[in-house]
């Protein structure tokens, strides 16, 4: 059987090559005294690279987003000089990657790409992908542990500073996104389980002096000018911010036998039972706030509660 060839001016030509290097090297190492290892670390590095020039190529297929002579923005103002080839660069979870394209300018105004809208690309440079990543990383590490994380999983250097934005970034959608109503289908399911609950607690963070609360912030600083003594745990206290924390959900009833709640004080082998599974939450949402005052928060999680149950069909539990 013959072998295919792809000339250049094919699509995903730079993605075939590179696959075509990648398999005659692992055929070359079948035979070859290479660790499993070693062979994992060159599919990560050069498998990374492969998918890169997947998404390169697939770029350089679609055109530069030409859409007529003219645009008007939203300004009002009309657009009619033309640049093609205006290239812009982004960096996704498999590296950095090109965009070829048209740019609509007019003195006195900023230029328009049609094709950044098209392709829904950040301001930033950095794929919507890649910044949920360092976003979702950031909730459990620090912004340097988060840019480090980042390199080791996808070669893409960013800087502490830039985890910082994109991560300040992702929170202004907060409000918005927790203000959109549940969707019919949702709704539905909602209403088919007779249970609203609402839950709420406080968790203390540790916070830069700064940041803190005004009285709390007074206290630390009161604190500092004095000689350290007494236990180690003083020295501890005036550190954090409390934040509210709220959750709502519906779920179905729950009904117990007596031997579901006697397993509960004695050894299961005194009290044997084969409970049912207990009913799964449905429609749950959570949030919390350094910000805004206990008060507001569980006012909030009220309001959402009427705004899914706006007939109080359900028995609500908090």
């Amino acid at each position: 059987m013959e072998a295919q060839v792809v000339t250049i001016d094919q699509p995903f030509h730079s993605a075939y090559e590179k696959f075509i290097a990648i398999t005659d090297h692992l055929s070359t190492e079948m035979a070859g005294d290479k660790t499993h290892s070693e062979i994992e670390a060159y599919l990560e590095t050069d498998g990374r690279e492969l998918l890169r020039l997947l998404l390169q190529d697939h770029l350089d297929n679609q055109g530069s987003g030409r859409v007529g002579n003219a645009v008007c923005g939203s300004d009002g103002v009309v657009r009619s000089h033309k640049r093609d080839h205006m290239e812009t660069g982004y960096k996704s979870v498999f590296g950095a990657v090109r965009v070829a394209r048209t740019g609509y300018s007019q003195r006195g105004v900023a230029s328009l790409f049609p094709r950044d809208a098209q392709l829904n690309l950040s301001a930033r440079g950095y794929s919507h992908r890649l910044q949920k990543r360092v976003a979702a990383k950031a909730a459990k590490m620090s912004f340097d542990e988060v840019a480090n994380d980042i390199e080791t999983e996808t070669a893409v250097r960013i800087g502490k500073r830039q985890v910082e934005q994109i991560v300040y970034d992702a929170a202004q959608d907060f409000e918005a996104f927790y203000a959109q109503p549940c969707s019919e289908d949702m709704q539905q399911q909602l209403y088919a389980n007779p249970i609203q609950v609402l839950t709420f607690d406080g968790k203390g963070v540790v916070m830069r002096q700064e940041a803190l609360r005004e009285a709390t912030r007074k206290k630390a600083e009161a604190r500092a000018q004095r000689a350290p003594h007494g236990l180690a745990q003083k020295a501890k206290s005036h550190r954090k911010r409390m934040a509210t924390v709220a959750g709502i959900y519906h779920i179905d009833r729950h009904i117990r036998s007596p031997h579901t709640v006697a397993r509960q004080f004695a050894p299961l082998r005194l009290v044997p039972s084969n409970p049912p599974p207990a009913p799964t939450p449905v429609g749950k949402k959570l949030w919390a706030s350094l910000e805004k005052p206990m008060k507001a928060v569980i006012e909030a999680t009220f309001a959402e509660g009427r705004r899914r149950d706006p007939d109080q069909r359900a028995a609500w539990i908090a």
